[in-house]
Parts: C-alpha cells; sequence; structure tokens
C-alpha cells in the first residue's frame, strides 16, 4: 500500500504513544529558553522548513509535530547524559561463569530505557514515512554526540533485513522483540583479516543434520554493539563461508547468530576484547569469537547459501543513509555551537560573528552542514517513493546512497573543523563540546564503507552504464524549477544566478562521467575515483542549495510573514545558496578536468618513494 496511506492510518496511534508517554508539563508552546537550549541541538524551524517547504510531505501537520515535540521533549530531559557517557565508556568486566560482559554506564541503561518508554522505537514502525523518521531523529542526533541511540539504529535496520529475508519462524521469534527494543540487534561483518575486503572472511558455517542450525566457528571484528547489558539478548547478524562455497564475496552467507539461545541458554559466542575508541564512547565495539568453547555458535540462515551479502546490503545501505544523517546531524550541531559562541564573544570591541573570517567559516559550516541534511532528507523521501514502487526513485536512490553517506561525513567533518577554529584555543578544550563533536565525527569517514570505498562504487559500478542519468535529470529539474520561481520573484537575481550555476556544474559532471566510464583503461579512469566523488558530492550540494532558495524564495513571494526572524531565515538559505555557488561549486571545475586527463600520477607513485 501506498506509504502515505498507510501513514494516515497509523499517526493517530503513534501520537496518542508519543504525547501519552511525555512528562506531564509537556507543552508545545516552548519558552524562549527552552527554545534557546533546543537550538544548540537542533532547529525546529529548519526541520519543518525542509519537510514542508521544500519536501512537500503530505502529512498532518498537527500530528507530525507531536511527533516531532515528543523528540525535543526527549532531548531536553536527556541531552545532559551525553558528556557523561563521552566520559565513561563500557567497561569489560568478568562475568561469574568466567566469560567477558560489557558494562554500559547506568546512565546509558536509564537514557535508552526512557527512549523505549516514550515510545520512540515505534518511530520505526506503523509505516511511518522514512522522511519523517529521519526528521525526528535528526532532532535527538546531534544531542547525543557519543552515540548510544547508535544501538536503536543497528537494531531498526537489523530488524528490517529480518523483515525482508529471514523465514517466519525466524521472524516469529526475533521481529517483535528487535521492534520493541526488548532485544537488540547489529551485524557482524568485519574480521581481523577481512575489513573493506569481505571476500577474505574466513568464518566458517556447518550445518546441523536438521538442516535448520548451523555452528559457526571464527572470529569477528569492529562489531559495535555485539556484547553489552542493557538487553537481555542481542541478535547478531552475521556474514560466514559454508563448506564448498565459492571463493570470494559471493559465496558468503548471512546467519542469524542470536547470544541467547531460544531456550534461555548462552550462545557459544565470547567477547574477547573492547577497542578503546576516539569518540562515539557511550556504545561498545569489539572483538570476539564464535564457537571457542564447545561445538560452535548457533546460527539460523538468513536467505539464501551464497546470498548472504546481497542480503546484508539491505543493512548496509540502510546503515549508510544513518550515518550520514548522523554526520549532518553533528555538522550542525557544530554550526549551532560556534554561532552562539561567536554571538557572544566580543573582541575588538564587537562580537566575533561581525568579523570575516569567522562569517567566512560560519557560512561554510552552514553551506555543508544544511546542504547534508537536505541530502539526507530528500533521499528519505526519494526512498519513500522507491518504498511504493517507483522504478525511477530506485534507480535514483542507488546512486544517491552512496553521496549521501559520504559527503556528509566529510564535509561535516570539515564543518566540525571550522567550528573549533571560530571558539580558537576554546574549541580545543573539553569547556566547550566542539572537541568531542568532532572526535565523535570523525568515525563516520571510516565506518560503513571508507570515502574511497564508497568513490570506487560510486564511479566503478554505479554511474557506468547510464546510472547517473535518473541524477543529472533531477538536478536540471530543480534548476528549471528555481527560473520558474525567479519569474516575478524579489528574490529573481539570487535564484536564476544559482541556477546557472547548477546547470553548469551539471553538463560539467556529465562530460567527465562520459570520458570515464567510456575510456578504455579501466584502471586509470578509477585512479582518481576520489576526486570524482568530491566533485558529484559538491554539486549535490548545489542542488540542495538551489532547491532551498526556490523555495525560501516561494515563502518570501507568496506569505506575509508577521516574525522577522522568519524574513531573515530565508534570506539567510537564499544568501548561502549563492555563496555556495559562488565559493564552492567552482572548484569542481579543476577537479573535473584533471578527471578528465585520466592523470596517474598517483598509481605511478612508488611504494618506496614515499
Amino acid at each position: 500500500s501506498n506509504k502515505f496511506e498507510t501513514f494516515g492510518r497509523a499517526e493517530v496511534r503513534l501520537s496518542r504513544r508519543v504525547l501519552s508517554t511525555a512528562p506531564e508539563d509537556h507543552s508545545h508552546a516552548l519558552s524562549s529558553s527552552v527554545r534557546e537550549e533546543h537550538n544548540r541541538f537542533h532547529d525546529r524551524r529548519d526541520t519543518e522548513f525542509m519537510l514542508y517547504e521544500v519536501e512537500r510531505v503530505d502529512a498532518d501537520r498537527e500530528t507530525v509535530g507531536a511527533i516531532l515535540d515528543s523528540c525535543e521533549d526527549f532531548v531536553s530531559d536527556w541531552h545532559h547524559v551525553d558528556p557523561v557517557l563521552d566520559s565513561n565508556p563500557p567497561q569489560l568486566e568478568p562475568a561469574a561463569d568466567g566469560s567477558n560482559i560489557v558494562a554500559a554506564h547506568p546512565e546509558c541503561h536509564r537514557l535508552l530505557g526512557a527512549f523505549k518508554d516514550r515510545g520512540l522505537m515505534q518511530l520505526g514502525e506503523l509505516g511511518l514515512p522514512m522522511t519523517i523518521q529521519c526528521a525526528g531523529f535528526a532532532m535527538m542526533g546531534a544531542a547525543f554526540s557519543s552515540n548510544p541511540l547508535g544501538l536503536v539504529m543497528l537494531t531498526r535496520c537489523a530488524a528490517d533485513l529480518l523483515d525482508k529475508h529471514g523465514s517466519v519462524e525466524l521472524k516469529d521469534i526475533y521481529l517483535d522483540k528487535m521492534r520493541s527494543g526488548e532485544w537488540f540487534g547489529t551485524m557482524a561483518l568485519s574480521e581481523p583479516q577481512a575489513g573493506s575486503s569481505l571476500g577474505t572472511v574466513r568464518t566458517s558455517a556447518v550445518a546441523e543434520a536438521d538442516g535448520r542450525r548451523y555452528r559457526l566457528r571464527g572470529d569477528k571484528m569492529w562489531t559495535t554493539g555485539a556484547f553489552h547489558d542493557i538487553t537481555p539478548n542481542i541478535v547478531q547478524m552475521v556474514l560466514a563461508r559454508t563448506p564448498g562455497s565459492r571463493p570470494g564475496a559471493g559465496g558468503l552467507s548471512l546467519f542469524l547468530v542470536p547470544n541467547v539461545l531460544e531456550d534461555g541458554s548462552p550462545n557459544d559466542v565470547e567477547l574477547v576484547s573492547l577497542n578503546r575508541k576516539m569518540g562515539h564512547k557511550a556504545i561498545s565495539n569489539c572483538a570476539w569469537a564464535l564457537g571457542g568453547r564447545g561445538e560452535g555458535a548457533t546460527g539460523f540462515l538468513v536467505g539464501e547459501e551464497g546470498g548472504g551479502l546481497r542480503a546484508m546490503f539491505t543493512m548496509m545501505d540502510a546503515m549508510r543513509l544513518e550515518v550520514g544523517l548522523g554526520a549532518a546531524c553533528l555538522g550542525k550541531r557544530g554550526l549551532q555551537e560556534s554561532l552562539l559562541y561567536a554571538q557572544e564573544r566580543e573582541q575588538g570591541g564587537v562580537p566575533i560573528v561581525a568579523h570575516n573570517d569567522v562569517k567566512r567559516m560560519l557560512l561554510l559550516q552552514k553551506a555543508w552542514s544544511e546542504g547534508s541534511m537536505a541530502l539526507c532528507l530528500h533521499g528519505a523521501s526519494i526512498a519513500d517513493r522507491a518504498a511504493d514502487d517507483d522504478p525511477e526513485a530506485r534507480k535514483l536512490l542507488d546512486v544517491l546512497t552512496e553521496l549521501i553517506k559520504s559527503y556528509p561525513s566529510e564535509w561535516c567533518l570539515e564543518a566540525n573543523k571550522l567550528g573549533i577554529q571560530v571558539l580558537g584555543g576554546a574549541g580545543y578544550v573539553k569547556d566547550y563540546p566542539l572537541e568531542q563533536i568532532y572526535r565523535d565525527n570523525r568515525l563516520n569517514m571510516i565506518h560503513e564503507g571508507t570515502a574511497g570505498i564508497h568513490a570506487l562504487t560510486l564511479l566503478g559500478r554505479k554511474v557506468r552504464k547510464g546510472g547517473a542519468a535518473p541524477l543529472f535529470a533531477a538536478m536540471r529539474e530543480a534548476a528549471s524549477e528555481a527560473d520558474a520561481q525567479a519569474e516575478g520573484s524579489e528574490s529573481r537575481a539570487a535564484l536564476l544566478e544559482s541556477a546557472a550555476a547548477l546547470r553548469l556544474a551539471v553538463s560539467r559532471a556529465e562530460e567527465v562521467t562520459a570520458v570515464l566510464t567510456e575510456s578504455a583503461d579501466r584502471d586509470a579512469s578509477l585512479v582518481n575515483a576520489h576526486e570524482y566523488l568530491t566533485l558529484l558530492g559538491h554539486t549535490c550540494a548545489a542542488w540542495m542549495w538551489v532547491r532551498m532558495a526556490t523555495a525560501s524564495a516561494r515563502v518570501l513571494d507568496t506569505s506575509t510573514l508577521d516574525d522577522h526572524s522568519d524574513v531573515l531565515f530565508h534570506r539567510g538559505k537564499l544568501h548561502t545558496c549563492v555563496f555556495f555557488c559562488r565559493h564552492e561549486l567552482p572548484k569542481t571545475a579543476p577537479l573535473a578536468e584533471l578527471l578528465a586527463s585520466l592523470d596517474v600520477s598517483v598509481r605511478e607513485m612508488q611504494p618506496g618513494w614515499f
């Protein structure tokens, strides 16, 4: 059924749930002090602008407002926990049976318990459009930089994987408990020798006589949330190799491996060590073993033998969208924190926000972070269309997934770097949150595929055979909409200039894509894949800014805005669009020239020359 029709049937139930579990002093009319506190973590007006003016979500505003209010309430009540979790990561402790357990900080237990009690796990259920889900999680994600809600994201994505590929029997046992948050879930791909190269996975899985269960043996590495004491069971999605399977990634199968079996007995899985991380310290990341104590860990096949990686991509692609969204949240949080500081800190007799270099750094943060957030929410909107069997939306989402993950994770980290710079020495110390935000955001360029891997996937596979055509068409459509809005608009000059800049960048990207995908030397065409990722990423950001500028111009042209701050908000959108198209988008020109030349100086560099 249509996603929004399903939402229409479910929205009342969900709003009743979130409102009935909200604190008794809940009020939709937030005080100015509370609103200022919220603006440190997110911008409610920007969220609603993206939903209603840019994406034009077709949903009852009162109900969506109640959902967003509940997310804001949760942030207000629990944001103080985040620095505590950053300073007190999970600890490895011995259990009575001689095994190791991971003890999360008590505040992490309480925070996630409150998240479940308030019905917020249901943001991923009841047919709620992904666009609204992402908006809700974006409002919360920036407040919890240490990433305790990462366990929720992993569980949601693992549950979706199980729902799509699992047997009826497995779904009957595990799905409801994962959806409710009674049990959490995660995925285990990497091994000590197998990181990005999953074809070298060695974990084995041998079927038992009944054909229902498999025995798994092996070692897994870099698994987030595999062991903790927050829930009584953790459901792990594990890649392993069956006897006689073909070599490489195509021979891998996917297994559901619970830490606790159906009869309540512990599975043969064992925590080996915790990885001491730079950031995301609220949740554990570990090395662990399967089958080290007995006949092997018990696992259940998900999908078909040899179809593991295809099934796992259901979860991996969903997690990549979540990673991009998380990076965008932290980019925006860094902007909010550094802007508040710049408005209060005086140097030279004026607040430093008046100094041109500070304005430059704030503008770049705004351009990258809000452009990234717009890209994530637009990707969610396309995912909603794809879920309704729109083949064109599926094609567009296939290409955009790489960009939604990689662009925010790289450029919102750059935004956080500038956020620290705005504060100067104050940004480098723990008295202010910027140093933690930077540490936490640094992981997003690494996990769920490094930027280099996504660049190779994008250029080496997804844009070949015309795969980028839907993306370029959507960008040109946005430019045409800007031109149409410019007619008779007081924002005419800004819209026409930005639309022309976007068209030029799209033509440039199309030309270089043709050169690279048609080159007889495939290896040479891929040498500078990261530069291609950057070129397409900046062009996507310009696309988002043209869409936002068009929406803001439409509001200014057709609405009477009583609140002067609303006028300033939309003027800021239009000006940032022009700034991005003048300052950042032109940087794609030398990138295109380099790419078209098929330069191989990187390939020719010899290891010994370093």
